[in-house]
């Protein structure tokens, strides 16, 4: 074959055959001790590599088991946490709801003739204080034009101004277009709650038509009076801020601070029914 009449393969041989030569000859001539010295000096560091490297490689694989398992055990923390928080977020809903429902039914047992439907509210206007918005509740649900919308606390909202089957359209107190007959809760001064333009960039609105003389101060509660059928009597509006008097018209009014939170409402409830005031 041509690789054994190569001169490499020549060489090798004839390197190997002389090295050979070399140690039988120092073996004879009584050198071998010196052979042995040799083969150690260069063999040592070849062992102690090949150990280095073999440890190494232990260490390496005990690392990537290592990693891999506290990688497993991170995914598995993860994963615990995850489902503590859903855990959580469920009980703050349960919660709420809860305290939602007890509301309710402590506005129940204060108005026995009302009957309920609760909307969620699916669509709004933009800005700050929230005017017109609409429910994702409608006639299919018994929820009409015209009927009053309160909070849990029993502060009013507003009132429904149009719907469909499954949807309805509603505004709030604060809302230009809103008037509800009110009265004071401590002097029975008699006005009517409108929205203004100005103060419903606040989130308020304001208590007018009132007598030159009526008895009304700042913190006094302002109630619906029940007159045009639109609202029940004596529901919360509001909290008065604020009264004026005007020297020129010599008419007075007050800023009012609705008592529901109109402003970041997820959901409302309508009143569907309850007893209409009669004046005596």
């Amino acid at each position: 074959m041509k690789f054994f009449k190569s001169k490499f393969f020549i060489i090798t041989l004839i390197v190997a055959a002389v090295i050979a030569a070399t140690f039988t000859a120092m073996s004879l001539l009584g050198y071998s001790s010196y052979i042995k010295t040799g083969l150690n000096y260069l063999t040592v560091p070849v062992q102690k590599l090949s150990d280095l490297v073999g440890r190494a490689l232990d260490g390496y694989s005990s690392y990537i088991t290592e990693f891999d398992r506290l990688k497993a055990e991170n995914e598995e923390l993860k994963k615990q946490m995850d489902e503590m928080l859903d855990e959580v977020q469920s009980a703050k809903a349960l919660r709420s709801e809860n305290d939602e429902l007890r509301r309710m039914l402590e506005v129940k047992k204060e108005h026995l003739d009302y009957k309920f439907e609760t909307a969620d509210i699916v669509g709004r206007e933009d800005g700050n204080y929230m005017t017109v918005f609409t429910l994702g509740r409608g006639q299919n649900n018994g929820i009409d034009r015209d009927m009053p919308i309160i909070a849990s606390n029993s502060g009013l909202i507003g009132r429904i101004t149009d719907a469909g089957a499954t949807w309805s359209k509603a505004c709030s107190i604060i809302d230009t277009g809103s008037s509800v007959g009110a009265f004071d809760e401590r002097s029975r001064a008699a006005g009517i709650v409108v929205g203004d333009y100005e103060l419903r960039l606040k989130g308020y609105c304001r208590l007018a038509y009132l007598q030159s003389d009526a008895d009304i101060e700042v913190g006094d509660r302002i109630l619906t009076s029940g007159v045009g059928s639109v609202y029940p009597r004596g529901l919360i509006i509001g909290t008065v801020t604020e009264v004026i008097y005007d020297e020129s018209l010599r008419t007075k009014y007050a800023t009012v601070k609705p008592y529901a939170e109109i402003s970041g409402l997820s959901s409302v409830t309508v009143v569907t029914s309850f007893e209409r005031y009669i004046e005596d």
